[in-house]
């Protein structure tokens, strides 16, 4: 290995790539340009395509408007996958700096971040101001606590609450739920806007006592930092202080990139390819308008455009592709294959290269993390460990989700157990009392988006959604990093 990097063309100019990044400080303009250039540029030409009326375009148009929505994607991922290494170089500068000045641990370390991440919590935020709205409207109330499809069209009858919630609709409700276009999008299921709403109002969440609470934790880890290094020399306090300020730059972004150059791209994607949909079933190309998520974008487009043979036996070709995918679903095979490998000698490497590697196996860890001993359950019967993700305890009934498609399951002050979650579910946080998941880590989506919501959250437990029950009692410890079955 030592010989290979220092021979071997490409692994030299690798590591030239690699150093150069670092000399010219790549992690921290691309930060600097998210801020400044990349989220603004993507939340304009968001908001251009959201609000376009797609039923009113010609042909010719909508497939324009499908190209705009392509590159919208392409811009996305691009961003969304050059942001992960400068995060997490911020991230780790700043654990090492306390680990090194201070004696803390990671999670520690990050109570100087709570409250910063405001995405997650901004859609919750702006639904506390909707309950605001409802009080005192009858008709509204009630079509709150029915929650159903029904009531969503009842709120029509109040002229000023039904156009709130339509801009609440297209604000944070144009998001995918998955990855996976031929799912609905947030929007496609209002009820659940309204049930996030119900169970938020019930719980008294309060959204600006939550950011002040955030933001008085922080400030005083802050100072505890700062008097700790009051004994220290002009070296430790400029080095907490660069990576701080790093850090809380870059901390939302792991948040706030998810949502502008994914899941709102995607959801955009989505409803044109549905509406290229309706149109090709209307014209008898396609049984069904979702069929279309069985084509590629350049059947359905040729399709459009009404090239005859693209269109020959399209419907053919996506009875096919249904029945491929329905036995892969019967036949999904292995998580993995092959052995695991061990981690890469990164002795070998040069300083610079082998300080990178050592961020992205540290991010790794803190995002993904081996699962605890939730198999064995170790410790006292009818416990369950895992690691610690945020603090509080709180006792409720366990309701087990097991993807989106049941969100509907849950319950004002329930104990969310789930496999993990993606940014999406920060959707059901306000309605839930604590979190436990199988995988993950204190830099998971859900780790984070828990502390945001100051809800405690035991993650990487293994196989919690395995172990526990609907509606059994449960105490979550989100300190300690345990769940305690009530008898």
């Amino acid at each position: 290995m030592w010989l290979m990097v220092r021979l071997h063309p490409d692994l030299r100019k690798r590591l030239g790539v690699s150093r150069k990044a670092l000399r010219e400080d790549l992690p921290g303009e691309l930060i600097r340009r998210w801020h400044t250039e990349t989220r603004p540029d993507l939340e304009r030409r968001i908001s251009e395509l959201r609000d376009i009326d797609l039923e009113g375009l010609d042909d010719a148009s909508l497939v324009s408007h499908w190209q705009a929505v392509e590159d919208l994607l392409s811009a996305g991922i691009r961003a969304h996958f050059r942001l992960h290494a400068p995060i997490a170089i911020a991230l780790y500068d700043l654990a090492m700096a306390c680990r090194e000045l201070f004696g803390w641990d990671e999670r520690r370390s990050f109570e100087l971040l709570n409250g910063l991440s405001s995405m997650s919590t901004r859609p919750a935020f702006e639904l506390a101001e909707l309950a605001r709205l409802a009080e005192g409207r009858p008709t509204v109330m009630e079509a709150i606590e029915r929650a159903d499809r029904e009531s969503v069209s009842r709120l029509a009858e109040d002229l000023e609450f039904a156009p709130a919630f339509d801009r609440y609709q297209r604000e944070y409700a144009i998001r995918a739920l998955r990855y996976e276009l031929a799912d609905p999008v947030l929007a496609e299921t209002p009820e659940l806007t309204l049930a996030t709403l119900r169970d938020q109002m019930h719980r008294g969440y309060g959204s600006r006592q939550q950011a002040e609470l955030l933001a008085a934790r922080r400030a005083a880890v802050v100072a505890e930092a700062r008097r700790l290094l009051a004994d220290m020399g002009d070296a430790a306090r400029t080095r907490f202080e660069r990576a701080l300020e790093r850090a809380e730059s870059a901390h939302p972004v792991r948040e706030e990139n998810e949502f502008f150059t994914v899941s709102v791209p995607l959801a955009i994607a989505r409803i044109a390819l549905l509406e290229i949909g309706r149109r090709l079933a209307a014209r008898g190309v396609l049984e069904h308008p979702e069929d279309v998520f069985f084509l590629t974008d350049q059947e359905a487009l040729a399709a459009l455009a009404g090239q005859p043979e693209p269109a020959l036996g399209l419907r053919d070709a996506v009875s096919s592709r249904k029945a491929d995918r329905a036995r892969a679903q019967r036949r999904p095979g292995p998580a993995t294959y092959g052995r695991r490998l061990p981690p890469p000698p990164l002795a070998a490497l040069t300083s610079e290269t082998r300080r990178s590697l050592k961020t992205v196996l540290w991010a790794v860890e803190m995002i993904f993390a081996a699962t605890s001993s939730g198999q064995q359950q170790s410790g006292e019967a009818g416990t369950i460990e895992g690691i610690a993700a945020s603090p509080g305890r709180y006792e409720g009934r366990v309701r087990r989700v097991m993807g989106e498609e049941e969100f509907d399951k849950i319950r004002g002050g329930d104990v969310l157990v789930c496999p993990v979650t993606s940014p999406v579910w920060s959707v059901l946080f306000s309605r839930i009392g604590a979190l436990v998941t199988d995988t993950g880590g204190i830099l998971s989506h859900p780790a984070i988006i828990a502390r945001e919501f100051g809800i405690p959250a035991v993650v990487a437990t293994g196989n919690a959604t395995q172990l526990l029950r609907d509606g059994e009692l449960v105490t979550v410890d989100g300190d300690a990093g345990v769940v305690t079955v009530m008898p």
